[in-house]
């Protein structure tokens, strides 16, 4: 339930802070005054896009927090239980700042959230019905949804939804499977001849790398042996470093006979020509290496054959076999055999068949769903100025496998007794769609398990005894819940059990919308100003008691 909502430099509104209960709470006030604005503040607290003028031209930021009671919401707990943010006490805040540069900042319980963790949770705590609900009644689906949602059937369709896409994916792969074209013969063939190629010049994994090396060693020879034989000589020759190291190490000994430090120093002189004399062996096994031109040549073509193969196919020459290797692949991928076929032809039909013992179950729920609202929209068709009219809905049956079942969801209406029904958008007027849809709102909302239900402006063209009725049907169905409603009419805001009007206050220079609860003699002087005239007399404050009065004696 919602307890209270804050708004600060939201449209008009400075600062404003409001407290709710239970029952059916009435938001009235005169045309431009603002009666949505808290419509419109719960919208963006409960992750709604927001219009970015709406915050206060003077200002860089618009904050609103609206505090629940989740206490005896189960799906709310539970939901802030697993995001680790549930309250002990049951309460939970909600905050959303929102700046003119289009950031937000979302909070949930004084932790910093995403936009779609306001969405989810919203949809757990309020229903909004907006004043322009009738306009999308006539959409392709939205009918199918509405009858959906009053037939319980979302964890059926979800099942639906997952077995309808596994149907297509397998649908699909068979009509490739049976119905290879001459392209893909043609993609075949011209497949086997890049094989063949490969297979010609047979790359081998490592080849190129170790080419290279071959190739820089065979080229270099030359210089190579130029360079081996003059470290030779410095090595070795009577002046050479092993013959000065021999000498340097004798000497070195001979002084640590005297003094135990100088054996350190003759040890690194001895490792040291270990190491060069190793160095002179490898050099000495090195020398007179002779020039192979014709080894030269052998790899020159290898390289100019494996260059050209790697260039015609778009890679490295390292990565040649990694490329035959795809070539391979897809080859064998276009030979599926006919057992997998029959698989898949197998699999696709067991998943059929679970769709289609899914999709009987929905259809039942939903028949059974259209006995029970065919009479009550049509029950209440007749205390909303429709005497005489009646509700139809129908199926028609249509066999694809899709994610909604195996049936169209279409409204039928019949506006006077004896005439024949016809589709809901063909035949009813604006005013006429307006009423169905509050009539559909009201009884869809009688089944829903959501503690707060917002009707904002949905009596918009109508009046008078039809006007009655609604705000009857609201508060009836305020009984044990929330309901707000925004309204324009005396006869629905006589309904309310409490009452907030909306008042606009201006001076030279500064506009400012106050929302206030009214005590039970302000209320009458709200109902009269609703009721209208030019000036108010007795009779109007009287009519206003007489409202009151009757409508919470019914």
């Amino acid at each position: 339930m919602l307890v209270e909502l804050t708004i600060e430099n939201l449209a008009i509104i400075e600062n404003l802070s409001l407290e709710f209960d239970r029952g059916l709470s009435v938001i009235s006030g005169e045309t431009g005054a603002g009666k949505s604005i808290t419509v419109d503040a719960l919208s963006y607290i409960l992750g709604g896009k927001v219009d970015h003028s709406l915050i206060s031209h003077d200002k860089s930021q618009c904050n609103l927090v609206a505090h629940f009671d989740v206490s005896d919401i189960p799906k709310a707990k539970t939901w802030l239980q697993e995001q680790l943010i549930e309250s002990e006490d049951g309460e939970c805040i909600i905050r959303r700042v929102i700046n003119k540069e289009g950031r937000s900042k979302n909070y949930i319980n004084g932790q910093s959230m995403p936009l779609h963790a306001l969405k989810s949770l919203g949809e757990l705590l309020i229903d909004i019905h907006g004043q322009h609900a009738h306009q999308s009644l006539v959409k392709d689906g939205h009918q199918r949804e509405l009858l959906d949602q009053y037939a319980e059937t979302e964890s059926e369709l979800i099942k639906l939804q997952i077995l309808s896409k596994e149907i297509r994916q397998r649908t699909e792969q068979l009509h490739q499977l049976k119905n290879r074209d001459d392209s893909m013969r043609e993609r075949i063939d011209f497949l086997n001849f890049q094989l063949q190629e490969f297979k010609n010049i047979s790359p081998k994994q490592g080849e190129w790398e170790s080419i290279l090396e071959q190739h820089n060693e065979a080229s270099h020879a030359e210089e190579f042996q130029d360079g081996i034989q003059k470290c030779l000589n410095y090595l070795n020759d009577d002046r050479g470093v092993l013959t000065q190291l021999n000498r340097i190490g004798q000497q070195l000994t001979t002084l640590a006979k005297l003094d135990d430090k100088f054996k350190s120093y003759a040890d690194m002189i001895n490792e040291a020509d270990i190491l060069c004399s190793e160095v002179a062996n490898d050099l000495n096994r090195m020398d007179n290496t002779e020039v192979d031109e014709k080894t030269l040549m052998q790899l020159e073509s290898r390289m100019r054959e494996l260059n050209d193969l790697a260039r015609k196919h778009r890679v490295e020459p390292e990565e040649l076999l990694t490329k035959q290797q795809d070539i391979e692949t897809e080859i064998a991928s276009q030979f599926l055999s006919d057992e997998a076929i029959e698989d898949l032809e197998n699999e696709l039909k067991e998943y059929q068949i679970k769709w289609q013992k899914i999709a009987d179950k929905i259809t039942q729920k939903r028949q059974k769903a259209i006995i029970i609202l065919n009479k009550q929209i049509t029950n209440a068709m007749q205390g909303l100025s429709m005497t005489g009219g009646a509700f139809d809905i129908r199926l028609h049956p249509e066999k694809s496998f899709g994610p909604h079942g195996q049936e169209n969801v279409e409204f039928h209406v019949r506006s006077n007794p004896g005439m024949p029904f016809y589709p809901l958008g063909k035949v009813a007027s604006g005013g006429e769609l307006a009423r169905i849809s509050l009539a559909i709102s009201v009884i869809l909302s009688m089944k829903s398990s959501l503690p707060t239900l917002i009707f904002d402006e949905v009596d918009t063209g109508v009046g008078g005894a039809v006007a009655e009725m609604i705000g009857k049907h609201l508060q009836e169905l305020s009984e044990g819940r929330q309901v707000f409603c925004v309204t324009h009419l005396p006869q629905v805001a006589s309904f309310g059990h409490h009452h907030f009007a909306v008042a606009k206050t201006k001076s030279d220079n500064h506009t400012e919308t106050q929302i206030k609860k009214l005590s039970k003699e302000e209320r009458v002087q709200e109902i009269a100003r609703m009721l209208g005239g030019v000036k108010l007399t007795e009779a109007t404050f009287n009519h206003a008691r007489e409202m009151l009065t009757a409508s919470h004696s019914l």
